[in-house]
């Protein structure tokens, strides 16, 4: 109970002009041993801090987080499906096996982060930085890359199967002989 209370009071003690605050209300009742759940939540700009909530195995599926900050954060085998992260900032966060199947990280900036083992399928990177990211076994199937910038990242093992990369930046890339691309149809 002790570290509900604490998980409120840190939400509550930082300012959001553009946080629902029906759905920050809701936070109580949506802790389970699984992760938060916050699916669906409107949390656009909303600025998490490392440390202060734990988003490990979190459900953000569906979530608004356009403009938030989750640098540092740790998501790992958190759900990230089909949620909003346009202009989103992941810099050095741990994205490790989170599941962000059709999310929109249009703009999002990934640089230094963690995605190994993550599904990343059907998702729309236009314009992402993925500059030095861990993509290690990570699957891009059908995934959108056109503009984003991929210099540096490490591709072992990923799969990156009918995935498009139209004016992407690939300087320097490692692993990528080690890609795997199955030439599968994108539909749904």
């Amino acid at each position: 109970m002790l570290n509900i209370i604490m998980i409120l009071l840190c939400l509550f003690s930082f300012a959001s002009y553009a946080a629902n605050p029906n759905d920050l209300a809701k936070l109580p009742k949506l802790i389970n041993p699984k992760g938060l759940d916050l699916s669906n939540a409107d949390l656009r700009a909303y600025q998490f801090s490392p440390g202060k909530i734990d988003l490990r195995s979190a459900n953000l599926s569906h979530a608004n987080l356009t403009n938030v900050n989750m640098a540092n954060m740790d998501l790992s085998h958190a759900d990230l499906s089909y949620a909003t992260l346009t202009n989103a900032d992941f810099t050095n966060a741990n994205l490790s096996a989170a599941n962000l199947k059709h999310a929109d990280l249009t703009n999002a900036t990934l640089s230094k982060a963690n995605l190994s083992n993550a599904q990343l399928n059907f998702a729309v990177l236009v314009g992402a930085n993925l500059q030095q990211t861990n993509l290690n076994k990570a699957d891009f199937s059908c995934a959108n890359f056109n503009g984003a910038n991929v210099t540096g990242a490490d591709f072992l093992e990923t799969t990156i199967s009918s995935a498009t990369f139209t004016n992407t930046i690939t300087n320097d890339i490692l692993n990528y002989i080690s890609v795997v691309d199955e030439h599968v149809t994108c539909t749904g």
